[in-house]
């Protein structure tokens, strides 16, 4: 079924610091108003989802500007480094009418649909499934170890980042789950999986 999207404001955020367990903590620093006449259907109705997300995509550029502004960087070259990690800083959050986050904008140009898998994840999951895994166990039979340990690393990996992406939809997504029975799904307890989904750098279970 398609689903569509009617984005109504977006929220400008910074962090302000980091949680004691490592999570980054967010604060709105500015609104903006969303002109239907800037959206990409006529009137500006609702969109489907490929359209939403290249409005959503269409926002980098904006909040790389408000990244720059509020860190003082200047356009030279020799700030360069300062100027990637100003737009560390900032994200953009798209909502609807009633509050609803609907997208999660990077400077970068990356876009999180909410209720949505990455289109970069999927693809790569499907590559994974589909392409370079089942090759490990020819690696194996033709006694390449360390090829077919580099490639399970490399799955293992991918299935990590799936199941970050499942839990986030699962536990923030328009019908959220209890965060007990999102850990419960995983196999495993709610202050074990907290741990584990803040340390993104952690395979599971490792």
């Amino acid at each position: 079924m398609t689903r569509f999207y009617h984005p109504d404001r977006i929220d400008y955020d910074m962090v302000m610091s980091s949680g004691h367990d490592g999570r980054r903590l967010w604060s709105t620093a500015g609104v903006e108003v969303v002109d239907p006449s800037t959206v990409l259907v006529e009137g500006g109705g609702p969109m489907d989802g490929d359209a939403f997300r290249a409005y959503a995509a269409s926002v980098a550029p904006r909040l790389r500007d408000f990244a720059e502004r509020l860190s003082g960087v200047e356009s030279d070259a020799g700030s360069t480094a300062g100027r990637y990690q100003s737009y560390q800083q900032v994200r953009g959050i798209i909502r609807d009418a009633e509050g609803m986050m609907l997208a999660e904008v990077r400077a970068d140009g990356s876009v999180t649909v909410l209720g949505e898998l990455d289109p970069s994840l999927r693809r790569q999951f499907i590559g994974m499934i589909n392409g370079w895994l089942p090759m490990t166990i020819r690696e194996v039979d033709r006694y390449s170890y360390e090829n077919a340990l580099a490639s399970l690393i490399k799955a293992r990996r991918v299935v990590d980042s799936m199941l970050r992406e499942v839990i986030g939809i699962a536990a923030g997504g328009p019908e959220p789950l209890p965060w007990d029975r999102v850990a419960e799904a995983a196999g495993t307890t709610p202050a074990a999986l907290t741990s584990w989904f803040s340390s993104p750098d952690e395979l599971i279970n490792s």
